[in-house]
C-alpha cells in the first residue's frame, strides 16, 4: 500500500476535537483492561510493566535527558521520570492533552524534571542533544524514515531511541489500510522489518526488537468488550459522538489484530 504524507493538522484535530475525552474514558476502562497496578494513565496500548521494560532497555542512568515524542497527557513521562530519575522533555502537536499534562506535572511535583512543549518535533529547536528519546503509540503518526532521521539529529552519539508501536504482521486490504491510516491520521503501518531497515539507514543500530502481539491482542479485545459494556457511563462522561468515534476506531484495530494482520512491538536502537 502507498505511504501517505504526515498530517499533523489532522493529528491535532483527532486529539483536540474528536477525542478530547480520552483520558476520562481510559481512566474508566483501562484499569480493568490491564489489571491491578498496570494502568498509570497511559494512552498507548502498553501496561506499566511494558513501559518499565522499555525504560530498562534504553540503559540510561538517572539524570539523563530524554525526549518524549507525542507525550500527550504526560502520563508516561511522569511514570518514567519517577522510575528512572530522567529529566524528560515532552512534545506534542495537540494542545488539549498538554493542558492535562501540566496539571499532572504540578500535582506530582515534577516541574523540575519534566518540561512540556506544544509544537512539532521537526520544527522545534532544543538547546542540547538528548541522551535518549522514545515514543509510546505516537510514532504511527509519523513517516518513519523522516522521524528517525530527525531523532538521529536530536540524539548524542550513543544515545538511545525506543518506541512501543503497532506493527503490520500480515497483508492489509484497502479497507483495513484506510481504517488504520487515514482514520487514525497515520501515514503508514510498518512491519518490524521495515522499522529495522529504516533505523539502520538513519544511523541507528537496533539492539532490541521484542514482539508484544500476544498481550496487545488480549488488551485490544478486552478494551472493546469493556467499552461496549460501559457505554452509558462513557457517553455520560463525554458524548454520543465520542463513543461512536472511539469505539469505531477500537473495533477496526481489534478486527485486524484478530485476523493476524496487526501486532505490537518494542524496538530499541542506539545512535551510531
Amino acid at each position: 500500500m502507498k505511504t501517505e504524507n504526515e498530517d499533523f493538522t489532522a493529528v491535532a484535530q483527532l486529539y483536540d476535537e474528536e477525542m478530547p475525552g480520552n483520558n476520562l474514558v481510559h481512566d474508566l476502562i483501562y484499569p480493568e483492561v490491564y489489571g491491578q497496578g498496570e494502568y498509570i494513565g497511559q494512552f498507548s496500548d502498553n501496561s506499566a510493566a511494558e513501559l518499565r521494560l522499555m525504560g530498562s532497555a534504553m540503559k540510561l542512568p538517572p539524570g539523563s535527558t530524554v525526549l518524549d515524542i507525542g507525550c500527550g497527557t504526560a502520563a508516561v513521562a511522569s511514570f518514567l521520570a519517577g522510575e528512572f530519575g530522567w529529566r524528560i522533555t515532552g512534545i506534542d502537536v495537540a494542545g488539549s492533552p498538554l493542558e492535562k499534562a501540566r496539571g499532572r506535572i504540578t500535582a506530582t511535583g515534577q516541574q523540575e524534571t519534566i518540561r512540556l512543549v506544544h509544537g512539532n518535533v521537526y520544527e522545534q529547536e532544543f538547546d542540547e542533544p538528548f541522551d535518549g528519546a522514545y515514543g509510546t503509540g505516537a510514532f504511527c503518526h509519523f513517516d518513519a524514515a523522516r522521524l528517525f532521521a530527525r531523532c538521529r539529529e536530536l540524539l548524542r552519539p550513543g544515545g538511545s531511541l525506543a518506541f512501543l508501536e503497532r506493527v503490520r504482521t500480515g497483508e492489509l486490504d484497502e479497507r483495513e489500510w484506510h481504517s488504520l491510516t487515514t482514520a487514525w491520521a497515520c501515514p503508514s503501518v510498518y512491519s518490524t522489518g521495515e522499522y529495522t531497515e529504516l533505523l539502520t539507514e538513519a544511523g541507528f543500530a537496533v539492539t532490541e526488537c521484542l514482539d508484544l502481539t500476544e498481550t496487545f491482542r488480549d488488551w485490544q479485545d478486552r478494551s472493546v468488550t469493556v467499552r461496549h459494556r460501559l457505554r452509558d457511563r462513557i457517553v455520560a462522561l463525554t458524548s454520543e459522538e465520542y463513543f461512536e468515534t472511539s469505539t469505531r476506531l477500537a473495533d477496526y484495530e481489534n478486527a485486524v489484530t484478530k485476523a493476524g494482520k496487526l501486532g505490537y512491538a518494542l524496538v530499541v536502537a542506539d545512535a551510531r
